[in-house]
């Protein structure tokens, strides 16, 4: 045992973790027994409780994103758990502290970082990409990245809330300043950052018109606060949608599907609209009439991630019930390729979390 801090308990050298060792389908996903990671200078160990799955993890078994990524990995960037061992240096945390994670690790030097604008540090890794992340018993991070658990959450409600929670916010709040008063356009209302979304623009004052694919999950959407809400399945949706404002169009439209629903997104803003965007897993390309964009003015606005303080602020308003956690359903780790299932056929409406302990 090593001389980390680790509140006088003796464990197992070893873990289980869902790893994969080369990109594929969800059969290149295997729980295995790997070491035990030891905290170094400056990290914590956290015995995870609950990890929620994410499109990251999904893309990242698919093939690299945007670079290469260390094989083989362990995946899950929004985790919730205990603090099990503290390194050399570590501050401001003790073991046995409740804590989720902010999980963009950034050089903390360039421009960007000196400005507070994170997200957008060329330098920038995520955890659960560039690092193995919480789809395992155990996991490190920087103690600087924790977060106190929120009181009134459980677990695997606090896991459910830090990406979709906090990009949300950064989109609607952040980048595309949505006002109260104003409309916004929330596609894929079923999808983590689009029941937040929801929540986040009734929260700001605005309007939301929201689209999904079936009844039941109309009706959810409903139940979040959107004002109104159609059946991308129509063909006429769009015109639905533009009906509800009058034949105006909306002030703001939140996009995370990419090329399949740029088009529509772009079709329902007013003159002077914004879209912001944060996403492509239907497609990264896409044929713009450049025409509509300075005859309507309208703006693009692009998106990425949260700033940990925007995670804070969504955490303590979650801590408030103002946010409440969208939970699809709750697995074991065992069940790992079945979570990642449920995302690609878009079989949900929220999140999946995956219970680890």
């Amino acid at each position: 045992m090593s001389s980390d801090r680790t509140g006088g308990r003796r464990m197992s050298n070893t873990m289980l973790a869902a790893v994969f060792h080369e990109h594929g389908e969800r059969d290149v996903i295997h729980l295995e027994r790997v070491p035990l990671p030891e905290p170094g200078a400056g990290e914590a160990r956290i015995r995870v409780h609950a990890c929620a799955l994410n499109w990251l993890d999904v893309g990242i078994r698919r093939g690299p994103q945007f670079g290469a990524v260390p094989l083989p990995l362990v995946t899950g960037v929004d985790v919730c758990g205990v603090i099990d061992a503290l390194g050399p240096g570590a501050q401001g945390w003790q073991v046995g502290d409740e804590v989720t994670l902010y999980s963009l690790v950034t050089c903390g030097v360039c421009e960007f970082c000196r400005a507070g604008d994170v997200t957008v540090c060329p330098e920038h890794q995520i955890i659960g990409e560039h690092m193995n992340g919480g789809l395992a018993e155990y996991m490190l991070a920087p103690a600087r990245n924790l977060i106190a658990k929120p009181r009134r959450l459980s677990h695997i409600e606090t896991a459910a809330l830090p990406v979709v929670a906090g990009t949300a916010w950064h989109m609607l709040i952040t980048v595309a300043r949505l006002q109260a008063g104003e409309s916004v356009f929330i596609p894929g209302a079923g999808g983590g950052v689009a029941s937040m979304g929801i929540q986040i623009a009734k929260h700001a004052g605005a309007t939301v018109i929201a689209s999904t694919s079936t009844a039941e999950k109309m009706a959810k959407a409903r139940d979040l606060g959107a004002d109104h809400v159609v059946n991308y399945r129509d063909e006429d949706w769009v015109e639905q949608a533009l009906a509800l404002t009058g034949g105006r169009g909306v002030d703001v439209a939140q996009d995370l599907v990419g090329a399949m629903t740029w088009a529509d997104s772009l079709r329902t803003l007013a003159r002077n609209g914004r879209m912001v965007v944060c996403g492509s897993h239907s497609g990264k390309q896409f044929d713009l009439r450049i025409p509509q964009i300075y005859h309507r003015q309208l703006s693009i606005l692009g998106a990425n991630g949260a700033t940990f303080n925007e995670l804070r602020r969504v955490l303590a308003l979650a801590d408030q019930g103002v946010l409440r956690p969208v939970i699809d359903r709750v697995l074991p780790l065992e069940e790992i390729r079945e979570g990642h299932r449920i995302l690609e056929e878009h079989d949900h409406f929220g999140k999946v979390v995956m219970q680890i302990a």
